[in-house]
């Protein structure tokens, strides 16, 4: 009986080594290979463009209310401990894990055969534009960052590359930039509706691409005016976004929950509790909306667009009546001296945040008239002279894109304030409310009689209105308020104990970077 065990364990033993060996040998790279592998040869390069349009845009545009708006006076969270320091990164986890591989890897196909490569010069230059936007966002909250090294093809790749200087890095900015719009050609293949944004427009990405540059030149006219200038003297009018039309934004949609604003479905999931109340709008920024104006009735119309009155008309040892009343940066303070703000006593951010569609932005041309305002006050870029004419023109432009996102959200508004605040407004008080928030002509004209509406005084004086109406512009694009504000020092952001020990913080300690 032991031997005919052992024959037969024997005969077992060959057969499953000759099976062994023939699956070792025979059919190995079919049998190894994941049936689901997505191969090169499957990669849809516009399916991967519109992947990192919605990440990167829909879904990562901030919204105003996050701790980087803290620094550039946008609003204040109901921690407020806006000075805390900790790791924090978000930005770079989400550029190099998943944005900058995925669009250089689009370049890399679209040249990978010489003979498509000319007839897919739109995808490539549009692929590089993005990658110099998202880069710019990492050099901007990081300072130096990998760089030449980094985004390499995978045989190529450097586990552990360099850290590249950030002057270098912009230099490549401006070559990036100028070739890519250089490059594209209306008459050759774009992404067409893979293209969230100008639905492969190659006349907009070209006004993007140097409007991009001019945002960036003016970035290191600090630290290298001569480089700012270079930049930006063959700019004209025409070159740049300068109407609505060509303004880069994409709106979310309601086609699928996930597609929606997230702050929408956060107050949905949450019926409004604990959402809004701990999202204030900074002193900072509502001062700018009020300026010399009675905080109860103030003239800039666009301020019931971004916030309302505050919802407290007295708490408790602070009898008084608060309308528009932005919240300081308290930071680390006694208790006590938190008191005045506590209670709701401060301006929320209104439905205008909340609301399902919101645009989610990237360039606006209120931003590139700005800019031509500082270039020119400064004579970087035109005269003292037209700097004015610049200057009004970046007011009007916000303006008018604040009238368009008042219509905008005007549908949407009155199931989102229900949400928020669990109300039961009758159609009659939201017929009111809205009324009193729409932009009239009247109100413009009123706001354009004022003398904000007017450069005034030194070159410093008119850069800081040039500054304050900028950040306002800018609004929900935190991270760029706070490179402006790191760069200019304006505007200036208060902080404190209370109302009467407010001291500016940080300004212009940033003017030599880069």
């Amino acid at each position: 009986m032991k031997t005919y065990m052992k024959i037969n364990l024997l005969i077992a033993f060959s057969a499953a080594l000759m099976l062994m060996n023939n699956a070792c040998t025979k059919n190995f790279l079919d049998l190894n290979t994941p049936p689901n592998l997505v191969t090169e040869d499957l990669i849809n390069v516009d399916l991967m463009l519109t992947r990192v349009q919605y990440l990167s845009i829909v879904s990562a545009t901030p919204h105003g209310d996050g701790t980087i708006g803290n620094y550039c006076g946008y609003a204040t969270s109901c921690a407020n401990r806006p000075f805390q320091s900790g790791d924090n990164p978000g930005v770079w986890n989400s550029a190099y894990g998943s944005y900058l591989n995925n669009l250089s890897e689009i370049i890399r196909l679209c040249q990978k055969d010489p003979e498509l490569a000319p007839d897919l010069v739109n995808k490539i230059a549009i692929a590089r534009i993005m990658k110099v936007w998202v880069f710019a966002k990492v050099t901007d909250t990081y300072g130096d960052i990998p760089y030449f090294e980094s985004c390499l093809p995978q045989d190529q790749a450097i586990y552990a590359p360099r850290y590249d200087e950030q002057k270098s890095i912009y230099e490549d900015f401006f070559k990036e930039l100028k070739e890519a719009a250089a490059e594209l050609d209306a008459n050759k293949e774009s992404f067409s509706s893979a293209d969230l944004m100008y639905g492969g427009d190659v006349v907009k990405w070209k006004k993007l691409a140097n409007s991009l540059r001019l945002r960036l030149a003016l970035r290191v006219r600090y630290a290298d005016a001569a480089l700012a200038t270079a930049n930006m003297s063959d700019l004209t009018e025409a070159d740049l976004i300068t109407t609505r039309e060509d303004d880069a934004y994409i709106y979310t949609s309601t086609d699928f929950t996930e597609n929606q604003n997230s702050r929408y479905n956060t107050i949905v999931e949450r019926q409004g509790v604990g959402e809004t109340g701990c999202h204030n709008i900074g002193k900072t920024m509502l001062d700018i909306l009020i300026g010399t104006g009675d905080p109860h009735n103030p003239v800039d119309p666009r301020i019931g667009v971004y916030c309302d009155t505050a919802k407290a008309t007295r708490i408790e040892e602070y009898d008084t009546s608060f309308g528009y009343r932005g919240h300081p940066l308290n930071g680390y303070v006694p208790v006590n001296n938190k008191y005045p703000y506590w209670g709701r006593s401060c301006s929320e951010w209104n439905a205008s945040l909340y609301v399902p569609v919101i645009e989610r932005p990237v360039l606006r041309c209120s931003e590139v008239y700005f800019a031509l305002a500082e270039a020119a006050l400064f004579g970087i870029k035109g005269t003292p002279a037209e700097a004015n004419a610049y200057y009004q023109k970046g007011i009007d432009k916000a303006i008018e894109w604040a009238q368009i996102f008042y219509n905008d959200c005007e549908s949407q508004w009155y199931e989102t304030t229900q949400i928020m605040d669990n109300s039961t407004w009758t159609v009659d008080d939201y017929n009111a409310y809205m009324a009193y928030k729409e932009i009239t002509q009247s109100k413009i004209d009123a706001f354009k009689a004022l003398p904000v509406y007017t450069l005034a005084g030194d070159n410093e004086q008119q850069l800081e209105q040039i500054m304050n109406q900028k950040i306002v512009a800018l609004w929900p694009l935190e991270y760029q308020g706070w490179a402006e504000w790191r760069r200019t020092g304006y505007p200036r952001v208060l902080t404190g104990p209370d109302t009467d020990h407010l001291l500016e913080i940080g300004r212009a300690s940033c003017r030599e970077r880069v």
